[in-house]
Parts: structure tokens; sequence; C-alpha cells
């Protein structure tokens, strides 16, 4: 019986991965169809003292990086540490971002349909490690 359990949650990993794989790749996309929005965000944002785009990007850097690791290494060195690293990139938890995010005149779908993946994405890298860390 054991080696059935094993062997499921072995499908589930490799389940798992494809569809962060799945997901990162759509996101490449995305943010290139974002750009004329990032141009009048960038705009926008020279009079105030939160960057949007900013915050955007160092989540973005953060969450590709660990994709990256996963697509490519099948696993992750350090992964209680990105889930507590993970655990804190919460950008819907930021005053500023909720602000821009909800505020019905700063008409941006597709940044905000890029910002919803990404977290989203987030998410699901936190539940691959902890599935992971219960394999292990």
């Amino acid at each position: 019986m054991q080696n059935i359990d094993a062997l499921k949650k072995d499908i589930n990993i490799t389940t798992a991965q494809a569809y962060i794989e799945k997901i990162f790749n759509q996101l490449l996309k995305d943010y290139q169809n974002t750009k004329p929005e990032r141009e009048r965000i960038a705009l926008w944002e020279e009079n105030q003292e939160f960057s949007i785009l900013g915050t955007i990007e160092v989540l973005t850097d953060d969450i590709r990086g660990y994709s990256f690791q996963i697509i490519n290494n099948n696993s992750i060195a350090k992964s209680q540490e990105i889930l507590n690293e993970l655990n804190k990139l919460k950008i819907f938890e930021i005053p500023e971002f909720i602000e821009w995010y909800f505020t019905p005149e700063f008409d941006y779908p597709q940044m905000k349909h890029y910002a919803e993946t990404l977290n989203y994405l987030r998410l699901l890298i936190i539940e691959y490690l902890r599935d992971l860390s219960l394999v292990l």
C-alpha cells in the first residue's frame, strides 16, 4: 500500500509542477500584453510616493525565480525559508496597492489581471512546497 501512496504523491507533485509551469508561461505572455498599461501607469507614478510597477516587479522577480527552480530542478533547497518569504509577499495587503487596485478611475484591466495571476502563482508555489514537504 505504501508504494501506491508514494506513487500518488509523485503524480500529484508532477501535476503541480506542470501546472506551475503553465501559469508561469502564461504570465510571460500576459506581461508582454501589459506594455501599454505599464507605460500609462509609469506616467501616473511620476507624481506618486509609491510605485505600483516597482511593487509588481519585485513580486514578479521573486515568484518567477521560485517557479523557475520548481520547473527546472524538480525540487527546491531551503523550502521552509521560501515558504516564509512567499507568505510575506502579499501584494493584496499593501494599502497603496489596494487603493490603486480598487479605485475605479484606474482602468488597467490587464495589469490588474497580471497581478491577480501572479498572486495565484505565489499561492500555487506555497501549496506545492507544503505538499513537497509532506512527501519528503
